[in-house]
Protein backbone atom coordinates (compact mmCIF):
# COMPACT_ATOMS: atom_id res chain seq x y z
CA UNK A 1 0.00 0.00 0.00
CA UNK A 2 2.85 2.38 0.82
CA UNK A 3 4.41 1.96 -2.62
CA UNK A 4 1.09 2.54 -4.39
CA UNK A 5 0.42 5.66 -2.34
CA UNK A 6 3.87 7.09 -3.07
CA UNK A 7 3.53 6.44 -6.79
CA UNK A 8 0.04 7.95 -6.82
CA UNK A 9 1.34 11.17 -5.23
CA UNK A 10 4.24 11.35 -7.67
CA UNK A 11 1.95 10.93 -10.67
CA UNK A 12 -0.52 13.47 -9.30
CA UNK A 13 2.19 16.12 -9.13
CA UNK A 14 3.97 15.16 -12.33
CA UNK A 15 0.67 15.61 -14.16
CA UNK A 16 0.43 19.14 -12.77
CA UNK A 17 3.86 20.21 -13.88
CA UNK A 18 5.73 19.82 -10.59
CA UNK A 19 9.41 18.91 -10.84
CA UNK A 20 9.92 15.62 -8.98
CA UNK A 21 13.02 15.05 -6.85
CA UNK A 22 14.51 12.00 -5.18
CA UNK A 23 15.08 11.98 -1.43
CA UNK A 24 18.11 13.98 -0.30
CA UNK A 25 20.59 12.57 2.28
CA UNK A 26 19.82 12.89 5.98
CA UNK A 27 23.11 14.74 6.39
CA UNK A 28 22.78 18.29 5.13
CA UNK A 29 24.97 21.32 4.53
CA UNK A 30 22.35 23.53 6.16
CA UNK A 31 24.13 25.00 9.22
CA UNK A 32 20.87 25.60 11.09
CA UNK A 33 19.94 21.91 11.43
CA UNK A 34 21.82 18.69 12.09
CA UNK A 35 19.76 16.59 9.73
CA UNK A 36 17.24 16.94 6.95
CA UNK A 37 14.20 17.24 9.21
CA UNK A 38 11.59 18.41 6.69
CA UNK A 39 11.06 18.47 2.95
CA UNK A 40 11.73 22.20 2.84
CA UNK A 41 15.31 21.78 4.10
CA UNK A 42 16.93 21.17 0.68
CA UNK A 43 14.81 23.89 -0.96
CA UNK A 44 15.23 26.90 1.30
CA UNK A 45 17.20 28.68 -1.42
CA UNK A 46 14.08 28.65 -3.62
CA UNK A 47 12.47 31.04 -1.16
CA UNK A 48 15.53 32.94 0.04
CA UNK A 49 17.58 33.62 -3.09
CA UNK A 50 16.93 35.78 -6.13
CA UNK A 51 18.27 32.94 -8.25
CA UNK A 52 17.40 30.34 -9.24
CA UNK A 53 13.85 31.28 -10.16
CA UNK A 54 11.82 28.76 -8.14
CA UNK A 55 9.63 26.12 -9.67
CA UNK A 56 6.96 23.99 -8.06
CA UNK A 57 8.58 20.84 -6.73
CA UNK A 58 7.55 17.62 -5.00
CA UNK A 59 9.37 14.74 -3.32
CA UNK A 60 9.18 12.06 -0.67
CA UNK A 61 12.00 12.78 1.76
CA UNK A 62 13.56 10.69 4.50
CA UNK A 63 13.65 12.86 7.64
CA UNK A 64 15.06 12.59 11.14
CA UNK A 65 13.92 14.55 14.19
CA UNK A 66 15.42 13.94 17.61
CA UNK A 67 14.52 17.15 19.43
CA UNK A 68 12.67 20.41 19.26
CA UNK A 69 8.96 21.07 19.37
CA UNK A 70 8.01 18.10 17.20
CA UNK A 71 9.27 15.46 19.65
CA UNK A 72 12.33 13.93 21.28
CA UNK A 73 14.13 10.63 21.71
CA UNK A 74 11.45 9.31 24.07
CA UNK A 75 8.30 10.58 22.38
CA UNK A 76 7.45 7.20 20.85
CA UNK A 77 6.95 5.85 24.38
CA UNK A 78 3.69 7.75 24.88
CA UNK A 79 2.73 8.48 21.26
CA UNK A 80 1.92 5.36 19.19
CA UNK A 81 2.03 7.42 15.99
CA UNK A 82 5.47 9.00 16.50
CA UNK A 83 8.72 7.96 14.86
CA UNK A 84 11.98 9.93 14.92
CA UNK A 85 12.83 8.65 11.44
CA UNK A 86 10.07 9.01 8.88
CA UNK A 87 9.22 9.62 5.24
CA UNK A 88 7.58 12.94 4.46
CA UNK A 89 5.82 13.95 1.29
CA UNK A 90 6.47 17.60 0.57
CA UNK A 91 6.17 20.18 -2.13
CA UNK A 92 6.67 23.87 -2.80
CA UNK A 93 4.04 26.07 -4.43
CA UNK A 94 4.91 29.43 -5.96
CA UNK A 95 2.68 32.07 -7.56
CA UNK A 96 -0.34 30.67 -5.77
CA UNK A 97 -3.02 32.61 -3.89
CA UNK A 98 -4.29 31.34 -0.54
CA UNK A 99 -7.43 30.08 -2.26
CA UNK A 100 -5.47 28.22 -4.95
CA UNK A 101 -3.06 26.73 -2.42
CA UNK A 102 -5.86 25.58 -0.11
CA UNK A 103 -7.87 24.13 -3.01
CA UNK A 104 -4.78 22.20 -4.18
CA UNK A 105 -4.08 20.95 -0.64
CA UNK A 106 -7.60 19.60 -0.15
CA UNK A 107 -7.73 18.05 -3.63
CA UNK A 108 -4.38 16.34 -3.07
CA UNK A 109 -5.49 14.89 0.29
CA UNK A 110 -8.68 13.59 -1.31
CA UNK A 111 -6.65 12.12 -4.18
CA UNK A 112 -4.57 10.28 -1.55
CA UNK A 113 -7.78 8.67 -0.32
CA UNK A 114 -8.94 10.87 2.56
CA UNK A 115 -12.65 11.79 2.30
CA UNK A 116 -13.17 15.55 2.45
CA UNK A 117 -15.90 15.19 5.07
CA UNK A 118 -13.38 13.53 7.39
CA UNK A 119 -10.93 16.44 7.27
CA UNK A 120 -10.64 19.06 10.01
CA UNK A 121 -8.37 22.10 9.88
CA UNK A 122 -6.53 24.04 12.59
CA UNK A 123 -5.69 27.55 11.37
CA UNK A 124 -4.06 30.70 12.74
CA UNK A 125 -6.53 33.29 13.98
CA UNK A 126 -6.92 36.34 11.74
CA UNK A 127 -5.25 34.66 8.78
CA UNK A 128 -6.39 34.17 5.19
CA UNK A 129 -6.58 30.40 5.65
CA UNK A 130 -10.07 30.25 7.18
CA UNK A 131 -11.76 32.31 4.43
CA UNK A 132 -9.96 30.21 1.79
CA UNK A 133 -11.17 27.00 3.42
CA UNK A 134 -14.74 28.26 3.48
CA UNK A 135 -14.53 29.19 -0.20
CA UNK A 136 -13.17 25.70 -0.89
CA UNK A 137 -16.32 24.20 0.59
CA UNK A 138 -15.10 23.29 4.09
CA UNK A 139 -17.80 23.65 6.75
CA UNK A 140 -17.20 26.33 9.36
CA UNK A 141 -17.65 23.69 12.08
CA UNK A 142 -14.65 21.81 10.65
CA UNK A 143 -12.30 24.78 11.14
CA UNK A 144 -10.67 25.55 14.49
CA UNK A 145 -8.57 28.66 15.12
CA UNK A 146 -5.58 29.00 17.44
CA UNK A 147 -3.72 32.07 18.68
CA UNK A 148 -0.38 30.54 19.62
CA UNK A 149 1.70 27.42 19.19
CA UNK A 150 0.84 24.49 21.41
CA UNK A 151 -0.14 20.96 20.46
CA UNK A 152 -0.78 22.46 17.03
CA UNK A 153 1.39 25.13 15.49
CA UNK A 154 0.47 28.32 13.71
CA UNK A 155 3.92 29.94 13.55
CA UNK A 156 6.70 28.07 11.78
CA UNK A 157 10.43 28.80 11.87
CA UNK A 158 12.88 26.84 9.77
CA UNK A 159 16.18 27.16 11.58
CA UNK A 160 17.79 30.02 13.50
CA UNK A 161 17.63 33.25 11.48
CA UNK A 162 15.83 31.30 8.78
CA UNK A 163 12.54 31.20 6.93
CA UNK A 164 9.35 31.98 8.79
CA UNK A 165 5.73 31.28 7.96
CA UNK A 166 2.19 30.72 9.17
CA UNK A 167 0.34 27.54 8.42
CA UNK A 168 -2.67 25.35 8.84
CA UNK A 169 -2.78 21.73 9.98
CA UNK A 170 -4.99 19.09 8.39
CA UNK A 171 -6.43 16.49 10.77
CA UNK A 172 -8.22 13.27 9.86
CA UNK A 173 -11.28 12.59 12.04
CA UNK A 174 -12.16 8.94 12.53
CA UNK A 175 -15.76 9.84 13.42
CA UNK A 176 -18.18 12.58 12.40
CA UNK A 177 -18.43 14.48 15.66
CA UNK A 178 -18.27 18.26 15.65
CA UNK A 179 -14.90 19.54 16.77
CA UNK A 180 -15.00 21.91 19.72
CA UNK A 181 -11.35 22.90 20.02
CA UNK A 182 -7.78 22.07 19.04
CA UNK A 183 -7.26 20.84 22.61
CA UNK A 184 -10.00 18.25 22.13
CA UNK A 185 -8.26 16.88 19.04
CA UNK A 186 -4.84 16.92 20.69
CA UNK A 187 -6.16 14.95 23.66
CA UNK A 188 -7.49 12.15 21.42
CA UNK A 189 -4.70 11.36 18.92
CA UNK A 190 -6.22 7.99 18.05
CA UNK A 191 -9.51 9.63 17.05
CA UNK A 192 -7.96 12.68 15.40
CA UNK A 193 -4.86 11.91 13.32
CA UNK A 194 -2.67 14.89 12.46
CA UNK A 195 -1.88 14.53 8.75
CA UNK A 196 0.21 17.47 7.62
CA UNK A 197 0.61 21.18 7.05
CA UNK A 198 0.21 23.90 4.45
CA UNK A 199 2.47 26.81 5.38
CA UNK A 200 2.69 30.25 3.82
CA UNK A 201 6.40 31.17 3.80
CA UNK A 202 6.52 34.97 3.83
CA UNK A 203 9.85 36.09 5.31
CA UNK A 204 12.97 35.26 7.25
CA UNK A 205 14.10 36.19 10.71
CA UNK A 206 17.21 38.08 11.67
CA UNK A 207 17.34 38.47 15.40
CA UNK A 208 14.02 39.98 16.40
CA UNK A 209 13.33 41.32 12.93
CA UNK A 210 11.39 39.74 10.07
CA UNK A 211 12.80 40.49 6.63
CA UNK A 212 11.07 40.05 3.26
CA UNK A 213 12.21 37.24 0.95
CA UNK A 214 12.49 37.26 -2.84
CA UNK A 215 9.95 34.48 -3.37
CA UNK A 216 7.01 33.99 -1.07
CA UNK A 217 5.35 30.63 -1.45
CA UNK A 218 3.66 27.69 0.24
CA UNK A 219 5.34 24.67 1.77
CA UNK A 220 3.48 21.39 2.16
CA UNK A 221 4.62 18.67 4.55
CA UNK A 222 2.72 15.42 5.10
CA UNK A 223 3.96 12.39 6.97
CA UNK A 224 3.56 9.32 4.77
CA UNK A 225 3.05 7.27 7.90
CA UNK A 226 0.25 9.58 8.98
CA UNK A 227 -1.55 9.04 5.67
CA UNK A 228 -1.21 5.28 6.05
CA UNK A 229 -2.46 5.47 9.65
CA UNK A 230 -5.60 7.27 8.51
CA UNK A 231 -6.18 5.06 5.49
CA UNK A 232 -5.51 1.83 7.36
CA UNK A 233 -7.25 2.71 10.63
CA UNK A 234 -4.19 1.59 12.58
CA UNK A 235 -1.44 3.13 14.67
CA UNK A 236 2.00 3.65 13.15
CA UNK A 237 3.63 0.64 14.82
CA UNK A 238 0.81 -1.62 13.63
CA UNK A 239 1.86 -0.95 10.04
CA UNK A 240 4.48 -2.79 8.04
CA UNK A 241 7.48 -2.57 8.21
CA UNK A 242 7.45 -1.21 11.79
CA UNK A 243 5.12 -3.99 12.94
CA UNK A 244 7.60 -6.66 11.85
CA UNK A 245 10.46 -4.81 13.54
CA UNK A 246 8.48 -4.51 16.78
CA UNK A 247 7.93 -8.27 16.67
CA UNK A 248 11.69 -8.84 16.50
CA UNK A 249 12.24 -6.66 19.58
CA UNK A 250 9.35 -8.30 21.44
CA UNK A 251 10.58 -11.81 20.64
CA UNK A 252 14.09 -10.96 21.86
CA UNK A 253 12.82 -9.59 25.16
CA UNK A 254 10.65 -12.67 25.53
CA UNK A 255 13.71 -14.90 25.13
CA UNK A 256 15.31 -12.99 28.01
CA UNK A 257 12.33 -13.72 30.21
CA UNK A 258 10.63 -10.33 29.94
CA UNK A 259 6.89 -10.85 30.00
CA UNK A 260 4.23 -8.27 29.14
CA UNK A 261 6.66 -5.55 28.09
CA UNK A 262 4.70 -2.33 27.73
CA UNK A 263 4.05 -1.27 24.12
CA UNK A 264 5.72 2.10 24.70
CA UNK A 265 9.03 0.42 25.50
CA UNK A 266 8.81 -1.73 22.36
CA UNK A 267 8.12 1.38 20.29
CA UNK A 268 11.08 3.30 21.75
CA UNK A 269 13.49 0.42 21.17
CA UNK A 270 12.25 0.01 17.60
CA UNK A 271 12.35 3.75 16.97
CA UNK A 272 15.93 4.06 18.23
CA UNK A 273 17.23 1.12 16.21
CA UNK A 274 15.63 2.49 13.02
CA UNK A 275 17.30 5.87 13.56
CA UNK A 276 20.64 4.28 14.42
CA UNK A 277 20.50 2.12 11.30
CA UNK A 278 19.71 5.11 9.09
CA UNK A 279 22.60 7.16 10.47
CA UNK A 280 25.04 4.28 10.16
CA UNK A 281 23.91 3.84 6.55
CA UNK A 282 24.91 7.44 5.89
CA UNK A 283 28.34 7.04 7.39
CA UNK A 284 27.79 8.61 10.83
CA UNK A 285 29.78 7.10 13.70
CA UNK A 286 29.33 7.75 17.45
CA UNK A 287 31.20 10.72 18.88
CA UNK A 288 30.83 13.78 21.06
CA UNK A 289 29.94 16.45 18.52
CA UNK A 290 27.03 17.28 16.23
CA UNK A 291 25.59 14.31 14.28
CA UNK A 292 28.03 11.90 15.91
CA UNK A 293 26.77 12.90 19.34
CA UNK A 294 23.15 12.38 18.26
CA UNK A 295 24.02 8.85 17.18
CA UNK A 296 25.74 8.18 20.50
CA UNK A 297 22.75 9.61 22.37
CA UNK A 298 20.36 7.34 20.44
CA UNK A 299 22.49 4.27 21.12
CA UNK A 300 22.80 5.11 24.82
CA UNK A 301 19.05 5.72 25.10
CA UNK A 302 18.40 2.39 23.36
CA UNK A 303 20.71 0.56 25.76
CA UNK A 304 19.23 2.23 28.82
CA UNK A 305 15.67 1.34 27.78
CA UNK A 306 16.70 -2.23 26.98
CA UNK A 307 18.61 -2.81 30.21
CA UNK A 308 15.90 -1.29 32.39
CA UNK A 309 13.39 -3.64 30.76
CA UNK A 310 15.60 -6.69 31.27
CA UNK A 311 16.71 -5.66 34.76
CA UNK A 312 20.46 -5.86 34.12
CA UNK A 313 23.07 -4.85 31.58
CA UNK A 314 23.16 -7.38 28.75
CA UNK A 315 24.61 -7.70 25.29
CA UNK A 316 22.24 -6.54 22.56
CA UNK A 317 24.30 -8.02 19.70
CA UNK A 318 21.78 -10.74 18.81
CA UNK A 319 18.88 -8.28 18.84
CA UNK A 320 20.73 -5.67 16.78
CA UNK A 321 21.88 -8.29 14.29
CA UNK A 322 18.36 -9.70 13.78
CA UNK A 323 16.85 -6.23 13.57
CA UNK A 324 19.36 -4.86 11.09
CA UNK A 325 19.21 -7.93 8.87
CA UNK A 326 15.61 -6.99 8.17
CA UNK A 327 15.92 -3.20 8.36
CA UNK A 328 19.35 -2.34 6.93
CA UNK A 329 21.23 -5.56 6.03
CA UNK A 330 24.12 -3.76 4.34
CA UNK A 331 25.19 -2.16 7.63
CA UNK A 332 24.22 -4.93 10.06
CA UNK A 333 27.78 -5.93 10.98
CA UNK A 334 28.88 -2.31 11.41
CA UNK A 335 25.86 -1.47 13.58
CA UNK A 336 26.46 -4.48 15.84
CA UNK A 337 30.10 -3.47 16.31
CA UNK A 338 29.30 0.18 17.05
CA UNK A 339 26.57 -0.61 19.57
CA UNK A 340 28.72 -3.27 21.24
CA UNK A 341 31.50 -0.71 21.68
CA UNK A 342 29.04 1.75 23.21
CA UNK A 343 27.81 -1.00 25.53
CA UNK A 344 31.30 -1.56 26.89
CA UNK A 345 31.85 2.16 27.34
CA UNK A 346 28.53 2.66 29.11
CA UNK A 347 29.14 -0.29 31.44
CA UNK A 348 32.49 1.17 32.47
CA UNK A 349 30.85 4.55 33.05
CA UNK A 350 28.19 2.92 35.24
CA UNK A 351 30.82 1.05 37.23
CA UNK A 352 32.71 4.28 37.91
CA UNK A 353 29.50 5.98 38.95
CA UNK A 354 28.57 3.11 41.24
CA UNK A 355 32.01 3.12 42.87
CA UNK A 356 31.65 6.86 43.44
CA UNK A 357 28.23 6.33 45.02
CA UNK A 358 29.64 3.64 47.36
CA UNK A 359 32.30 6.07 48.56
CA UNK A 360 29.82 8.94 48.90
CA UNK A 361 26.26 7.61 49.43
CA UNK A 362 24.93 11.16 49.87
CA UNK A 363 25.42 12.00 46.18
CA UNK A 364 22.18 13.16 44.63
CA UNK A 365 20.74 11.80 41.37
CA UNK A 366 21.25 15.27 39.89
CA UNK A 367 24.98 15.18 40.70
CA UNK A 368 25.35 11.73 39.14
CA UNK A 369 23.51 12.84 36.04
CA UNK A 370 25.61 15.99 35.76
CA UNK A 371 28.89 14.14 36.30
CA UNK A 372 28.32 10.92 34.40
CA UNK A 373 25.20 11.55 32.37
CA UNK A 374 23.42 8.47 33.73
CA UNK A 375 20.31 7.91 35.79
CA UNK A 376 20.64 6.56 39.33
CA UNK A 377 18.65 3.40 38.63
CA UNK A 378 21.09 2.43 35.88
CA UNK A 379 23.93 2.08 38.38
CA UNK A 380 22.32 -1.02 39.88
CA UNK A 381 22.16 -2.80 36.51
CA UNK A 382 25.90 -3.57 36.49
CA UNK A 383 28.08 -5.60 38.83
Amino acid sequence: MRGQLEESLRQYHAGRGFVLYESFPLLTNDPTVLFTNATITPFKQFFENQLPTPHNYALIQRCLRVGGGAGGVGTAHHDPNYSSLFDMFGCGLFNHSYLAAVAYFIDMLCHAGLPKEKLRFVVPAKSAFAPALLLAGVAETDIVTINENGEFWQDWRFGKDGLIGKGLTAVFARDNRTVVSAAEMASEPLSFVEIGNLIHIYGRTRGENVLPIPHEGFDVGIGMGRLLIALGNKTLYELTPLLELVKIVSAYLGMLGCKNVEPGTLRVLTDHLCSVGALVQEGVRPGNKLQAFVLRKLIRSFLESLWLSVGHATSSADLVSAFMRMYAPECSTIAVGLISAEERSLIETLRRGRALLVKNPSLTPETLMGTYGVRLQLLYLVT
